[in-house]
């Protein structure tokens, strides 16, 4: 069993957070992980891209249309990310912009969204979900990594289940934060629940 996930976003998104999320949340189902970062100018709102490949795996980067799902934390990553895709690639998308560096310093706009979706492959589903109202909702904006991870899991390609995720969260806050972020992470999966009509 192999399962590749790439994760995108800019620095300060708690991108590498997610990945190490699912990376505990793996092992803690007895399987194997490996997981590499890639980091731009990351304090400055750059570009950031984890690869967490869990199974029988010894290298750290997804290969080229190897991806089983991608997470995007900000639109234009997610559309970045895509040139890694596959076929089967599922895709899942925080709506919440980020003006790169890049366009701000020449005064250009943000893309629509939809001209940004255009350069998706034919037949792609992209599961845009708000994350950061789903965790200010959870009690904290600052979980919209969790949200994230919980959408994720609810698309079924993971190899870990909601207990192993929680186990993983466990681990890494506690108390009141703890709480909030197992809020994020059930408000994340009901989010894709509902578009996909799963019970």
């Amino acid at each position: 069993m192999i399962k590749n996930v790439i994760i995108a976003g800019v620095g300060g998104q708690g991108v590498v957070t997610a990945g190490l999320l699912m990376s505990e949340a793996a092992t803690e189902n007895g399987i194997n992980v490996v997981m590499s970062e890639i980091h731009g100018l990351a304090q400055r709102g750059g570009s950031v891209s984890v690869d967490v490949r869990m199974g029988d795996v010894y290298g750290s980067i997804v290969p080229k249309g190897g991806a089983d799902i991608i997470i995007g934390f900000e639109p234009i990553e997610t559309v970045r990310a895509l040139s890694r895709a596959g076929r089967e690639t599922l895709v899942i998308m925080n709506t919440e912009k980020k003006t790169p560096i890049s366009l701000s310093m020449h005064d250009k706009e943000y893309p629509p969204m939809e001209q940004l979706l255009k350069i998706a492959p034919d037949g792609m589903v992209i599961h845009q979900i708000d994350a950061v109202s789903l965790a200010k909702e959870a009690g904290n904006y600052r979980s919209v990594n969790t949200v994230i991870l919980g959408a994720a899991l609810a698309l079924g390609v993971l190899p870990f289940s909601r207990e192993n995720a929680m186990s993983a969260l466990k681990r890494r806050f506690s108390g009141g934060l703890y709480e909030v972020n197992a809020r994020a992470l059930d408000l994340g999966i009901e989010e894709i629940k509902g578009q996909r009509n799963i019970a």
